[in-house]
């Protein structure tokens, strides 16, 4: 009898957070052997970086960069880590900015500071510093939510790109594994605002990796996997 393969960490975890409530089941028991980790280098060049550069066009460039990466793992190809730090570090940087809750912060921030100007006792040195409340609190609001909003992207961004990095540079699935849903979800949530765009996005990047498997058992079989 033949032992069932084994799903491994990283795509139990890419799958949780892609399908939901969805079972991956049938998606792993269309590939004839081992998953290789080959398939999330083939997945993030040919379907979240096309996806993200329509997202970011800002941000193109890096993408590209990072996109040639993952062209070149597919492939083998594994970069140095050093490189692929450098690569990653702008790209997250960026999704992290993004994907921070800015208006939600904005909008604690303004209350607290706008109670703090109309206290009796704040009054006077606010008219003189600021004019009125509401202009300190517009003031406080906008430093206070970018610095936040700074400190979270720079903080997420790089521990995750010194883990990718780390496992990127040495084909190491099971330490990629620690922050695979975290990657997904940070992708979903920079460029999908509403439910309905999240939900629309999750099922293309769904489709992508069922797409990237097919590719891969075609060229292990030498046939079309459909």
């Amino acid at each position: 009898m033949t032992e069932p393969i084994a799903t491994p960490r990283w795509l139990l975890t890419l799958t949780h957070v892609l399908y939901e409530t969805r079972s991956t089941e049938t998606l792993v028991l269309r590939f004839d052997g081992p998953v290789p980790f080959r398939l999330l280098h083939q997945w993030q060049a040919e379907v979240v970086m096309p996806l993200l550069c329509e997202a970011l066009p800002e941000h193109r460039p890096a993408l590209l960069a990072l996109q040639s990466l993952h062209r070149r793992a597919a492939l083998g190809l594994l970069g140095r880590q050093g490189e692929w730090r450098a690569t990653l570090k702008p790209v997250l940087l960026a999704l992290y900015r993004r994907a921070y809750a800015y208006d939600a912060a904005y909008a604690q921030a303004h209350a607290s500071a706008l109670s703090y100007g109309l206290a009796s006792a704040n009054t006077a040195m606010i008219a003189e510093h600021f004019g009125n409340a509401e202009a300190f609190a517009d003031y406080y609001a906008q430093l206070n939510t970018e610095a936040s909003a700074a400190s979270f992207a720079q903080t997420h961004a790089s521990a995750n790109a010194e883990i990718s990095a780390r496992a990127f540079a040495v084909d190491d699935a099971q330490v990629y594994a620690e922050v695979c849903g975290a990657s997904v979800r940070v992708y979903v949530r920079a460029c999908a605002p509403t439910d309905e765009q999240r939900c629309s996005l999750l099922n293309a990047l769904a489709e992508g990796l069922g797409r990237s498997l097919a590719t891969l058992q075609s060229h292990s079989t030498g046939e079309r996997y459909a």
